[in-house]
């Protein structure tokens, strides 16, 4: 074996070792949690893979044993194949990253998978027509006179992920648009160096020391904002549970509690069995990292209704179109809504009104309706009161995190007001 080859099987496997490397410290650090995770890990295995087989065509070239007749077709038909499927993972990869800050189109994706489709049929169709290489003499790998057309497809490919890139640069930073650049262009210029100078593997060389840059600066950097989140989400719990308890609330229950103490005895243990139902779902909100059931959610709404309709009487009418129950949701989603449509809507309009709480299943989505006919408000204006305010705008900040999930507020002085929580399902449960 040549000098280059020892150089080229050494350099190979100890980036093939590196990514494993990786997508260990990816596992361990607990930062598979995404999709875009997932397929950057997808790209550090197919990437080790890529090397490992170059790293065998290497080794079975020039011998002309069984092993490594077959050795060298094998390992040379994996290298064109991975390339091709790494090309895609990174396009995937670059589409996912990018949807963070708005929807991406999927032309872009669909673009680069058609070519390297295009691409793995002519590798495949080559196996038997040698148009990108061969083997001759002793069991050595030769390009083919058609060679040029399998780097060709890389460039394409390359071409389409810079277009999707710029044409969304204005939602990323310009480090991350160059971190991100580095990753196509370097492999490109690679890529035409090889195909002038064989010898030496510089794409799959480029490519590793792409993958690692793009580890340290992106997906660490990614990993540190979700932690951010997840503290963010955690203070955001306490404020919601500060936020809930309201003096005046617990005041006027206690009363009401007192006075069925001398009328009705057996309704003031009801009621004060709610009662401590209630507070103790607003303290279990702290401790809660999960989502819950939707049925567990409800018992704490209907605690909280059981208080007011005690308290309210007539004046508050309660009706449950409860159609679809079996999904999960982030604890306290849907009392702060509930309390602030009684207390800001049913109980501000003279006589009273209804309020709605319907749950259905619609085109793969869970809808969560909130509905009142109350005297309702200006959605362009805050209101005056901080702590609904929070509360409310803590609902739709955990629904996005925690469920990918959106909230919709329509609301008409004097009409009422609508709420509606859509939350994504996967795999029959959001």
């Amino acid at each position: 074996m040549s000098t280059i080859g020892y150089v080229n099987i050494s350099l190979e496997i100890w980036g093939a070792v590196l990514s494993i490397v990786f997508i260990s410290s990816l596992y361990i650090g607990e930062n598979i949690k995404t999709r875009t995770d997932r397929l950057f890990a997808a790209m550090l295995l197919c990437n080790g893979l890529l090397l490992v087989s170059d790293a065998a065509a290497w080794i079975f070239k020039g011998h002309t044993a069984a092993i490594s007749y077959w050795g060298v077709r094998a390992a040379n038909f994996m290298v064109y194949i991975l390339g091709y499927i790494l090309m895609a993972l990174f396009t995937e990869y670059l589409t996912g990253y990018l949807s963070a800050g708005k929807p991406v189109s999927r032309w872009f994706a669909r673009v680069v998978w058609g070519i390297c489709g295009a691409g793995t049929a002519l590798t495949v169709l080559s196996q038997w027509n040698h148009m990108y290489y061969d083997f001759v003499g002793n069991n050595v790998y030769c390009r083919g006179d058609w060679f040029w057309l399998s780097q060709v497809w890389g460039l394409a490919g390359m071409a389409v992920d810079i277009g999707m890139l710029l044409s969304y640069r204005r939602e990323l930073k310009k480090k991350e648009v160059w971190i991100l650049l580095s990753y196509i262009f370097l492999p490109v210029f690679a890529m035409v160096i090889q195909i002038f100078i064989y010898g030496i593997a510089w794409l799959y060389l480029a490519t590793t020391v792409c993958i690692i840059f793009v580890y340290v600066s992106l997906q660490a950097n990614q990993a540190q904002k979700r932690r951010l989140r997840e503290m963010e989400l955690e203070q955001s719990k306490m404020t919601l549970m500060i936020s809930q308890v309201q003096p005046h609330f617990l005041y006027n229950s206690l009363m009401g509690i007192k006075q069925l103490c001398d009328t009705d005895p057996q309704k003031a243990s009801e009621a004060l069995e709610h009662f401590a139902y209630y507070l103790r779902g607003n303290l279990d909100t702290l401790t809660q990292q999960r989502l819950i059931p939707f049925e567990i959610e409800m018992r704490h709404v209907n605690d909280y209704l059981y208080l007011e309709k005690m308290r309210f009487d007539q004046k508050l009418t309660i009706h449950m179109e409860l159609q679809y129950t079996d999904f999960m949701l982030p604890a306290m989603t849907l009392q702060p809504i509930v309390e602030n449509a009684v207390r800001w809507g049913i109980t501000k309009k003279k006589g009273g009104g209804t309020l709605t709480v319907r749950s259905e299943a619609v085109e793969g989505d869970v809808v969560i309706s909130i509905l009142d006919d109350g005297a309702g408000f200006d959605p362009l204006k805050i209101k005056d009161d901080g702590r609904t305010h929070i509360g409310i705008e803590n609902v739709r900040q955990r629904v996005m995190l925690q469920c990918g999930g959106t909230m919709h507020i329509e609301s008409k002085k004097g009409c009422g007001t609508t709420v509606k929580i859509i939350l994504p399902q996967k795999g029959g449960q959001s």
